[in-house]
């Protein structure tokens, strides 16, 4: 044997050798262990379908508060956005210079009524001699001209010392309704007119009840009416004169629709351009616990109105259903095949409940295994390793 085949056989036993450790490792691979998920089966709850619009808060009255007079302000005895009674007096104009105008009028009242005793007076007795012959009539004349315009005389001087007390008196600028008080569009010092924009000194918003104006369907109007007809036929305990559709509102920042109202004004007559018709809802303002009201005007507000009484429902998380382009489905556990994954193609309602679950209206009877947990990590056509939980739910207000 030369050197050369010596080489060879080397190699031949060196390759060998590399292979069969390889072919041990092959052969000695683990499988991965299943899958964790945690599964739940659906809440069945009754819910109730509702038609939601869109509006904004607004207040029952709105009071622009403007000056009758011209003068300066003397006071300011508001703060700005404190929620005020009515009769709180706002401001104070400078009165000076209709106490004078008062007092002008009142000495001119004087005067007149000493022009009207003499006048009368002359009267009094040129009339008897005139008579006689002694006074000419011209005299009589004159003297009852004297009195008569003493009498206009003083009636002017009246309305003057009228107009000046009044004006005085709008020197006082009261508060016209309770409510929240604005912004002060003057302050101390400064010179206001009795018309005109420059005479706007604040606004005054009443916050108790409040308003949400929403335009709606004239048809979906008319089945709101015939289903509290109906409850109302059912219910000997709902007052029947007084047919008002119940609602539910939420506000921006919030999703519970927590404030209840009724709808108390409906417009007379149909937008033809729309098809719709305006409506009033009508909800309490009350103070909380902080002394506060939880509404106030400009909120922009979601109302709904119930379409049927609360019904069954079968209900899972929002955040389990997936989504295969236009199709949604959930994964469920088959336990009856080794906790197989399967694939259930649900159809779902539009809208999320107070609890955060969601209406399934087609796919699920209610007794399936639904993975809430893990669902990232699971796929059809697998097995898992589940542990069974709660269907995850918003928690409850407090």
């Amino acid at each position: 044997m030369n050197a050369r085949n010596v080489a060879v056989g080397w190699l031949v036993v060196l390759g060998v050798g590399m292979v069969a450790p390889g072919c041990n490792r092959d052969a000695g691979t683990v499988k991965p262990p299943p899958v964790e998920v945690v599964i739940a089966q659906p809440a069945s709850e009754k819910v109730t379908d509702y038609d939601v619009y869109t509006g904004t808060v607004d207040a029952r009255e709105t009071v622009e508060v403007k000056s009758r007079v011209r003068g300066y302000i003397k006071e300011v005895r508001f703060k700005e956005g404190d929620e005020i009674a009515a009769g709180t007096v706002l401001f104070v104009i400078d009165s000076d210079p209709f106490k004078a105008d008062l007092e002008v009028a009142q000495g001119a009242k004087k005067t007149w009524e000493a022009k009207l005793k003499a006048a009368e007076d002359k009267v009094a007795i040129y009339k008897p001699l005139a008579e006689k012959g002694t006074v000419a009539k011209e005299e009589v004349i004159k003297a009852v001209g004297d009195r008569d315009e003493a009498i206009g005389g003083i009636a002017t001087t009246e309305g003057k010392i009228l107009d000046a007390k009044l004006n005085i008196g709008y020197c006082t600028i009261e508060a016209a309704i309770a409510g929240k008080v604005g912004e002060a569009k003057l302050t101390k010092g400064n010179l206001v007119n009795s018309s005109g924009q420059d005479s706007l000194l604040t606004t005054i918003v009443s916050v108790d009840p409040m308003y949400v104006y929403c335009y709606v369907n004239e048809s979906a109007y008319q089945r709101y009416r015939k289903n509290i007809r109906e409850r109302a036929e059912k219910d000997p305990k709902f007052p029947k004169d007084e047919l008002k559709i119940p609602v539910e509102m939420s506000v921006a920042g919030e999703n519970l629709f927590k404030y209840k109202g009724v709808v108390d004004f409906v417009d007379n007559r149909v937008d033809p351009g729309t098809s719709s018709i305006k409506v009033r809802a009508r909800f309490d303002n009350p103070k909380g616990p902080d002394h506060k009201r939880p509404l106030t005007a400009g909120l922009f507000a979601r109302v709904r109105v119930a379409l049927a009484d609360p019904a069954p429902a079968i209900l899972v998380a929002d955040r389990v259903i997936l989504s295969d382009q236009s199709l949604k489905y959930v994964l469920v556990v088959n336990k009856s095949k080794d906790n197989l994954v399967e694939r259930v193609d649900v159809a779902i309602s539009d809208r999320v409940q107070e609890s955060g679950l969601r209406a399934i209206t087609e796919g699920l009877k209610g007794d399936e295994w639904v993975i809430v947990e893990g669902v990232n990590r699971a796929r059809p056509g697998i097995t898992v390793n589940p542990k069974e939980g709660k269907m995850p739910r918003r928690p409850a207000p407090k």
